[in-house]
């Protein structure tokens, strides 16, 4: 090869592998933090302990779409993770280390998937780990999330695989799959069917419309037909919680600020590099990372919305980014891309602090000590902000306030009556023995029984913490009902562990 050529090439090569060694750190950096706490025992994410919840559920032969009530309401999310998570569960045991094991197996696989993709459009690893590795490196600017027992990793791993099967199809085999994996993601979270819907439609416009029509096919027929399922047999409510619901939540654009305040470190710079290459990406992958942008974007800006609702867009960036650091581009586009890349996986993980991500000890033993005292109080003992806290003590859980907010902030009435009726009955059958909050906020919802029947115990000392997920434990308030033990007797069991001497 010529020495001219081998200069010319030289800033490319070298940009590529460097943001590739770095994207090599970004993934060991991950998995570190990972795999260091798959085995804590309580939630390290607020909302995972509902998902625990549900997974039980579908192993102990319960709907997993009933009406809402005090007992349980359910996340606003098509089955599939769930259904993954227990049939993972019946080999393992249900218990956070399995939920999150799927999760951590479903990022590893989403990582590998985008390095796969980008290596087979350029012909460069180097590009494909350089743009799976600035992937990685997003772990630490989206609150940890991965590796959490939630359905966001396995969303991503289907969705990046229904790109690469789009693109790797060649005959109705492959046009097959490509539908099911597009229905997947789908029913994984439900917005991953407007990926499907779009990408199907710029094939439908090009030279492979035949296969198109086969793919879109299946991924209907698959969708379809589980979604007239589940609403016939939830009687209709899977399909409240799952598009009612969900499509009726309020926009609180103001969440959007958390990307606007740090444009660098919410993967600006990988978006400058996936801009100067997106001119010569396949119109199918431009169309589909356009769709994960925009419904990464859509579902922070709505209420509730958290930086975990960014990572399909930060998935889309991290793809582009990666196309334009590889293949035939010019030479300045690929080294710019290489340093982009480069530049911004530093600047994510400077931002990684594992002892901010990993559990302590004294973490662990605020939940064990919580879990002795609700076991030694009797009864079924409620956590709204942790129902999976009742599993783990052996009790019956309650309904979690999130999924509860969702519901009474729903516009759908007959949604809100059941669950205050419900509510209600709980209050005056005093079905729980005693309610544990981590705020002064009634819990329930405060139905109007609520004061007649339970009265509140503020600690003078707290002593009594609820583990928080990558906070400082919480003191607790306990409710209990009128008429029982007194407040003092009630704290003095639930934080020694054990019951009063009769």
């Amino acid at each position: 090869m010529p020495a001219e050529l081998l200069r010319r090439q030289f800033a490319p090569r070298a940009a590529r592998l460097a943001a590739a060694l770095v994207g090599l750190v970004a993934i060991s950096a991950y998995l570190f933090v990972a795999l260091s706490r798959i085995r804590y025992p309580f939630a390290v994410e607020q909302l995972e302990g509902n998902s625990l919840v549900e997974v039980h559920r579908v192993l102990a032969g319960q709907p997993l779409y009933p009406a809402p009530t005090a007992g349980y309401v359910p996340d606003g999310y098509t089955p599939l993770y769930f259904y993954v998570s227990a049939a993972a569960a019946r080999l393992l045991g249900v218990s956070y280390l399995t939920l999150r094991l799927v999760s951590l197996v479903s990022s590893l696989a989403c990582v590998a998937v985008l390095a796969r993709l980008v290596q087979r459009e350029t012909g460069s690893i180097a590009a494909g780990v350089g743009a799976a590795g600035v992937f990685a490196a997003t772990y630490s600017a989206t609150d940890a999330w991965f590796d959490t027992a939630r359905v966001d990793s396995l969303f991503l791993a289907l969705s990046i695989g229904g790109l690469y099967a789009v693109r790797r199809m060649r005959g109705t085999g492959g046009a097959i799959a490509a539908g099911m994996v597009l229905a997947a993601a789908a029913l994984t979270k439900q917005t991953g069917l407007a990926e499907g819907v779009v990408v199907t439609a710029v094939l439908l416009a090009g030279p492979r419309r035949r296969l198109a029509c086969v793919t879109a096919i299946t991924e209907f027929t698959v969708f379809a037909i589980s979604t007239l399922a589940l609403r016939l047999t939830s009687g209709g409510w899977y399909t409240y919680y799952v598009f009612r619901q969900m499509s009726g939540q309020s926009l609180n654009v103001s969440n959007l600020d958390s990307l606007g305040k740090a444009p660098l470190i919410m993967m600006g710079l990988a978006a400058c590099a996936a801009l100067i290459g997106a001119r010569r990406v396949p119109r199918e992958l431009l169309a589909g990372c356009a769709v994960l942008a925009v419904e990464g974007c859509v579902a922070l800006a709505k209420s509730g919305g958290t930086l975990n609702d960014v990572l399909p867009a930060f998935l889309a960036v991290a793809l582009l980014a990666g196309l334009a650091l590889g293949g035939s581009s010019p030479r300045w586009v690929t080294t710019a891309a290489g340093l982009l890349v480069l530049t911004q996986s530093i600047i994510l993980l400077a931002g990684l602090h594992p002892s901010q991500a990993i559990p302590t000890s004294a973490d662990r033993a605020v939940g064990e000590r919580l879990i002795a005292g609700m076991r030694a109080f009797g009864g079924d003992v409620a956590v709204p902000m942790d129902p999976a806290l009742s599993l783990l003590a052996g009790m019956a859980p309650v309904a979690h306030q999130a999924a509860v907010s969702d519901v009474l902030g729903s516009t759908d009435r007959t949604a809100r009556a059941s669950f205050r009726r419900s509510a209600e009955e709980a209050i005056t059958t005093h079905r729980f023995s005693a309610f544990i909050t981590d705020s002064l906020e009634p819990p329930l919802s405060n139905p109007p029984a609520l004061s007649r029947e339970y009265h509140e115990c503020v600690q003078p000392v707290p002593t009594l913490l609820i583990p928080v997920a990558r906070h400082a434990p919480k003191p607790a308030v306990v409710w209990i009902p009128w008429g029982g033990v007194s407040c003092q007797a009630a704290l003095s069991i639930l934080e020694s562990g054990k019951a009063a001497r009769s």
